[in-house]
């Protein structure tokens, strides 16, 4: 049983994607165990904040994201009323900053669905609101950092930096300049990059630089649906953990964005059938036809005539969509403060997440929480500390924060 359950080392040597190059760099590759170890997920809850009858500043409308500082402060971004909360370590209230408007520190109210929220090592607050926002660490504002084109830019998630430079983008980040826009016809299809590149945007000065820490695969071809997504998180000595592909294949860094190990384990990804494909573009198209998901409705006016022209766009690319060979077997993966990696496989349904594998990046499997014990982290903070945002039976958001067990820090 012990045989079974260790990790298998092997060196091997893989292509590195890179940049006006394609270096063969030896990489070590981590088979981990294909049985799950199951982990007890009753996390101890230290506090919760969020109440449809409580204080003005606990009435959340719609929290956009969470994070948390150094001291394990929680900030909550609230973008339904454009402001961030902060409280203590013991859910008692600090202080709230923001709010909509145009004036320094004020967020733009038509750009809410897409805000994100980090806090850096010093204390300091930066929100993504079609550009940066950064606020000192008692809340005052600071400056404003402009993206380097006009685009409407669609932001993942944001972590810190570790290297100290700026923040992490964990995903893809998708710019659609507004020339293009505006000129673009019916089934245009939007442009595409050569590779997905992990990206850490600079913010020291009036505007955003982009430097890449890695470039990750980009599947072949133009299939749009279950093309493997690209998520990532930092690790504590500056490198990142990601996955790129349908594989389960963990993808570990050096700080110098090389590739240092893969972590694998043996689970296989799900052909597409042509029969699936058609159920799922039926329910893709009749999710256009009686929805708003851009919010061009309640935006108006000449930014809602540009987001309802949009939509139209993802309508004509969603009814031409090519579909990817198979259904990835990895959901998301997020990293904790201590460097530990969650990664969240699917269940039968691919938009469901199912269990929750917990990693080193040295290569050691801790164990997996099973698909219904815990939900996937919203953020992660020190001391063990993990916030999950929850929505009661009357739909009303809270934030739990809970800290984590021995086991899996």
């Amino acid at each position: 049983m012990r045989r079974r359950m260790a990790a298998v080392r092997v060196v091997v040597f893989a292509l590195v994607f890179g940049w006006n190059t394609n270096p063969l760099a030896a990489q070590e590759v981590i088979e981990l165990p294909a049985e799950d170890r199951l982990l007890d997920a009753d996390f101890e809850e230290v506090y919760r904040v969020g109440a449809f009858n409580g204080s003005e500043w606990e009435t959340f409308g719609r929290v956009r994201g969470v994070a948390f500082d150094p001291s394990g402060n929680l900030y909550v971004l609230d973008s339904q009323a454009a402001r961030i909360v902060v409280v203590d370590t013991e859910g008692r209230f600090v202080r709230q900053f923001g709010g909509a408007g145009e004036g320094p520190g004020e967020f733009d109210a038509d750009n809410t669905s897409t805000m994100e929220i980090t806090v850096l090592y010093d204390g300091r607050t930066v929100v993504f609101n079609q550009g940066f926002i950064v606020f000192g660490a008692d809340g005052e504002f600071e400056r404003e950092v402009r993206m380097p084109k006009p685009a409407m830019t669609f932001m993942p998630r944001l972590d810190v930096d570790r290297n100290g430079r700026g923040v992490l983008a964990t995903g893809v980040v998708r710019s659609i300049e507004l020339d293009w826009l505006r000129n673009a016809t019916r089934g245009d299809r939007l442009p595409e990059a050569e590779f997905r590149h992990i990206v850490r945007l600079d913010l020291a000065g009036d505007k955003v630089s982009q430097d890449t820490v890695a470039y990750a695969w980009k599947p072949p071809g133009e299939a749009s649906v279950f093309v493997p997504s690209l998520a990532v998180g930092a690790l504590p000595d500056g490198g990142v953990a990601y996955t790129d592909s349908s594989a389960y294949a963990i993808k570990v860094t050096t700080p110098e964005g090389k590739l240092e190990r893969i972590l694998t384990r043996p689970f296989q990804p799900e052909p597409v059938t042509d029969r699936f494909i058609a159920e799922h573009r039926e329910r893709r198209m009749r999710g256009y036809d009686q929805g708003d998901p851009l919010g061009a409705g309640r935006a108006g006016g000449r930014r809602g005539a540009m987001l309802g022209q949009m939509t139209d766009v993802m309508r004509e690319q969603a009814r031409d969509a090519e579909y990817y060979r198979e259904i990835p077997v990895v959901r998301t993966l997020r990293t904790s403060w201590e460097g530990t990696i969650w990664v969240q496989r699917r269940r039968e349904e691919p938009a469901s997440g199912g269990p929750i594998d917990v990693l080193t990046a040295d290569g050691r499997y801790l164990g997996t929480f099973a698909a219904d014990a815990t939900a996937m982290p919203s953020a992660f903070g020190p001391n063990a500390l993990v916030a999950f945002v929850e929505r009661d039976e009357l739909d009303v958001p809270s934030v739990v924060v809970r800290r984590l067990p021995p086991e899996v820090r």
